[in-house]
């Protein structure tokens, strides 16, 4: 039991008199491998191990990144590691990056078949005009203001064109819709009207002894049936455009229908515009179109961009219309009857609604930043 105590203590086993290093020929044997390992040699056969090379640099940006967080920051050598020994040897000032990466693939590989890396196709808009060469339209090429100057609307006839127009040229690609059936749209649309005209008059005889706000109440039921079977009559025919209109006076058209040209051939308003000639009065309509009345942010963006471009009055409203209606012609005075409205939005009531949102919006970020900060506060 004694002895057992004595080598647990090492007493024994271990000799004072033993050499760490070992006898004299394991000495010489340890030195003449030593001087074979030489770094020389060493980073002659690891010149091309791309993790020892760039470890200085990895080590750099950590002690960089450290340094930026640290208020009184203290610079202490690097010791001089295996891996920062390589900056330090010939040739080893700078990375070659693209010769390793050549070296890496052109290494044989096993089993694993080489990936076919190929940029991804970038879309190109094309500047494309459908009215180019037609001389009451723009022209590709054209500044707004050579336009303006060769067909001004305030003293071109009526008599020699309908309308003057300007169409944006940065068409998209990936556009494939199909051209609008007008011809089919007001035949089966007109058709509709006359179903629903009939409807409301037979409302009406039904009523005529009963209270009026029966009538009324039925009236504005079949007014929206209406009105969603014109709109799904628009999508299947492909009659989705809509337009802003502006009605600027005589003396300031050039000027106003300018700005529009010049903010429509730049991509800034919608699909084209027009302006309607000299026809003797006071007024002259301009036409804002955009792509679908059914995308009410993009009409409301186009709306934004004509306050920014100064073409609204102070206190005077425009109207946003559905080319639908305009191809049934229905208008203020013929749409009524049919408990329909001419126009779909209001100008005042859409920017008034699209601010009390952002509004909201605004609000409601504000206050949940609040939250997190007091939920922070409390939580530390």
């Amino acid at each position: 039991m004694a002895a057992t105590e004595d080598t647990v203590a090492g007493a024994g086993w271990i000799s004072d008199d033993s050499s760490f290093y070992g006898d004299e020929n394991e000495q010489e044997y340890q030195e003449s491998l030593s001087n074979q390992n030489t770094p020389k040699a060493f980073w002659l056969s690891h010149s091309k191990d791309l993790n020892a090379i760039v470890s200085p640099t990895k080590l750099q940006a950590v002690k960089k990144i450290t340094s930026d967080f640290d208020a009184t920051p203290t610079k202490k050598p690097m010791p001089l590691t295996t891996s920062t020994r390589a900056n330090k040897l010939p040739g080893f000032s700078g990375l070659d990056r693209k010769t390793m990466e050549e070296e890496r693939l052109a290494r044989p590989c096993k089993g694993k078949r080489k990936r076919d890396i190929s940029p991804e196709p970038t879309l190109r808009r094309e500047l494309f005009n459908p009215m180019q060469g037609q001389p009451f339209c723009w022209q590709l090429g054209e500044t707004a203001d050579a336009f303006v100057k060769r067909v001004p609307p305030l003293s071109t006839s009526a008599l020699t064109c309908e309308w003057i127009w300007a169409v944006n040229p940065y068409r998209d690609p990936r556009d494939k819709s199909a051209a609008p059936r007008i011809a089919a749209f007001r035949d089966r649309g007109a058709k509709l009207l006359t179903e629903s005209l009939a409807k409301r008059d037979e409302i009406q005889v039904k009523g005529r002894l009963g209270p009026r706000s029966t009538v009324t109440r039925a009236w504005n039921q079949e007014a929206k049936a209406l009105q969603q079977s014109l709109t799904k009559l628009a999508v299947e025919m492909g009659v989705l455009s809509g337009k802003w209109m502006l009605f600027p006076k005589e003396q300031s058209v050039n000027r106003s229908w300018k700005t529009v040209v010049e903010a429509t051939i730049t991509d800034r308003l919608g699909p084209m515009a027009k302006v309607a000639p000299d026809d003797g009065k006071d007024e002259r309509l301009i036409c804002i179109y955009t792509k679908d009345f059914r995308d009410e942010d993009d009409v409301l963006r186009v709306l934004k961009e004509l306050e920014n471009l100064d073409l609204l009055s102070h206190g005077r409203n425009i109207y946003y219309k559905a080319d639908a209606f305009t191809h049934l012609d229905l208008y203020s005075a013929t749409a009524d009857k049919y408990g329909l409205q001419a126009s779909m939005h209001n100008s005042s009531r859409m920017l008034a609604a699209a601010r009390t949102a952002e509004l909201s919006a605004s609000q409601n970020t504000a206050s949940q930043q609040e939250c997190r900060i007091l939920q922070n506060f409390y939580q530390t």
